[in-house]
């Protein structure tokens, strides 16, 4: 049978009372004879009945207090109804005809010590050796090094275009005092209020992502005291700052590993040597050797020791919001991975004993979710339930670059069946980008369409999860596959494309005008050929997306979101929403994203088609 219900961890529709979950259910039309909240606080299932809470219109309400579970971090639930001649189940997946998996349950995260300021961020993430210069003396020169002391370092003039062949050591001279110097630039223009940085810390590489000290920021980008003054800029504004930790593994030129292979043996038994000098690296690559987390030496230095590097960063003089720790699912014991849930709960314990609101944001290319089962990470770089869906959809291209086929209807699915497998909590905190340093920028994988990116930057803006800009995406700036997507920022304006500017300003700004679309739930109307169309709604707030990648059409969609009468306005632009009872019918220009909202009484009720 057709269940039209809606539940999630939205104000109204679940309260923490301790030892126990207050949940409520809204349900439409014709009502069950029985509805049972399904739970396994001790690995045994156990159906509490839910008792009715009264109605708006043909909505009904029911209410349940339910046991948390003791025996892992967070409360795991799904709703039963039963009538006459069947039965129906909600999950975080939506409704189906038998009971969920285990991974579509809705779940509640017991550690409360997530940073629910970072979901009302829009991150713009930072290459420190691309975005700016700030004093041209800092800039390596010619002959001051050889990289890996094997090879020259190349340096060129700002704007050239990276070469892949000398990609990792070639140098423009950006640095921390030009990241400071933009700071009006990032808040007053653009809008955003947080900063992701990539790794700033001591290497020979233009990456940093192979560190020789990891308490000094390398001089080129202006030392600790740079690091010191840009920190102290942003909070002054109000604004957060993340940094790029890489614990997995150390440059080859770290003292640490030189002594290694110079004999001393305290030293070697931090790294994975087999025979004849041979060693574990990242992904085979020799000049970045891994570190075995085994070694108690190796867990003191970088996570729990008083003067660790975790801890370092989060205290004083610099107090940073958060860390983004690279590869951190390859960070172990040996040359894997080995009890790597372990060294990641203890990151976390680390990191929130010294800053219980800091962020752990874990770098994953591919799914994230056992992380993110409330003990581990607070969020991840969320490729598999944003970045590579996206890619597929607007750009045709699977994170491998190989072609792919999705309509509105798949790319739906994937999105909802990526985020049912996390908390709610987490889903508002997973870090959504169209594209990174890592891969291609997103206007040149829909090969310079900016319509198609307008849609993307859209999307980013309004989907749940904490949006975050790559450097120059808002203002054109182009790139293939690493060093290509790392150019750098042309900051004379005439090489801007300011309509573009001004697209990512209008949304942004609409991103931290609207509640619903940083802290409210997800409602899926409709999802068709090339159109899709959602909801993000909040006790107070509705906001209604209507998203179309194709030529122009007429879209058709059950709109069910009780909220008095209040009318629908369009936000970004001119418009007719025309609704007949429950049925809306709405305009999709060709390529484009529409924003509608309206407010509601604190005490209409939140329901929708799930």
């Amino acid at each position: 049978m057709s269940l039209l219900a809606f539940h999630d961890a939205i104000p109204g529709y679940l309260e923490d009372r301790d030892d126990q979950l207050w949940v409520r259910l809204a349900v439409y039309g014709l009502q069950p004879d029985a509805l049972y909240v399904r739970i396994e606080p001790d690995n045994e299932e156990y159906l509490v009945p839910m008792v009715a809470d009264g109605h708006q219109g043909t909505w009904h309400f029911y209410t349940a207090l339910i046991d948390k579970s003791q025996h892992i971090e967070q409360t795991e639930y799904l709703f039963k109804l039963v009538w006459s001649q069947g039965s129906s189940w909600l999950g975080a997946a939506g409704v189906e005809p038998h009971m969920p998996r285990n991974i579509h349950m809705y779940r509640y995260s017991h550690d409360r010590r997530l940073p629910t300021w970072s979901g009302a961020q829009v991150f713009y993430q930072v290459f420190p050796e691309r975005f700016a210069q700030g004093d041209a003396h800092l800039k390596p020169q010619p002959g001051e090094y050889r990289y890996l002391n094997r090879t020259d370092i190349v340096i060129k003039q700002w704007g050239d275009e990276p070469d892949p062949r000398t990609g990792g050591f070639e140098f423009f001279g950006g640095d921390l005092i030009g990241v400071y110097n933009k700071l009006d630039y990032l808040q007053q223009r653009l809008g955003v209020t947080a900063l992701y940085l990539n790794p700033v810390f001591e290497s020979q590489s233009s990456h940093k992502y192979d560190t020789v000290d990891y308490f000094n920021v390398d001089p080129h980008f202006g030392g600790n005291r740079a690091l010191q003054q840009l920190i102290e800029g942003i909070h002054l504004r109000g604004m957060r700052v993340v940094l790029d930790a890489v614990i997995n593994h150390t440059s080859a030129l770290h003292p640490w590993f030189q002594a290694a292979l110079a004999g001393d043996a305290r030293q070697r038994a931090k790294y994975v040597f087999g025979v004849d000098n041979e060693y574990a690296s990242w992904k085979n690559h020799h000049s970045l050797p891994t570190l075995d987390f085994a070694n108690a030496d190796v867990q003191a230095d970088m996570i729990t020791g008083p003067d660790s590097v975790i801890r370092h960063w989060l205290q004083a003089p610099y107090n940073i919001d958060g860390w983004r720790m690279d590869v951190i699912h390859m960070i172990g014991e040996g040359p894997g991975a080995k009890n790597n849930a372990h060294y990641v709960r203890t990151l976390r314990a680390v990191i929130k004993a010294e800053n219980s609101e800091a962020l752990l944001l874990g770098e994953h290319f591919f799914e994230a979710s056992s992380w993110l089962q409330g003990d581990q990470e607070d969020c991840a770089m969320n490729y598999f339930g944003f970045g590579h869906p996206v890619r597929a959809f607007l750009a045709g291209l699977d994170i491998a670059h190989h072609p792919i086929e999705l309509s509105a209807t798949q790319f739906a699915r994937w999105l909802r069946e990526a985020r049912a497998r996390i908390s709610f909590d987490h889903q508002l905190l997973q870090f959504n980008q169209l594209d990174s340093h890592d891969t291609p920028r997103f206007l040149t994988m829909v090969q310079n369409d900016r319509a198609l990116l307008q849609v993307a930057i859209g999307f980013l803006m309004t989907y749940i999860g904490t949006p975050c800009l790559y450097y120059g995406t808002e203002i054109g700036l182009v790139g293939a596959q690493d060093p290509d997507c790392r150019r750098c920022f042309p900051w004379d304006e005439r090489q801007w494309d300011n309509e573009l500017l001004d697209f990512c300003q209008r949304w942004i700004g609409y991103r931290k005008a609207f509640t619903a679309l940083s802290a409210g739930a997800l409602i899926d109307l409709y999802a068709e050929q090339d159109a899709m169309v959602f909801a993000r709604i909040s006790d107070h707030e509705q906001c209604l997306i209507v998203l179309n990648r194709g030529a122009a059409c007429e879209l058709q969609f059950e709109l069910n979101l009780p909220g008095s009468d209040a009318p629908w306005q369009r936000v970004d632009a001119d418009g007719d929403l025309q609704m007949i009872g429950l049925d809306c019918q709405v305009g999709a220009p060709d390529k484009s994203l529409q924003l509608w909202s309206r407010q509601i009484s604190a005490n209409d009720s939140v329901a929708a088609r799930t």
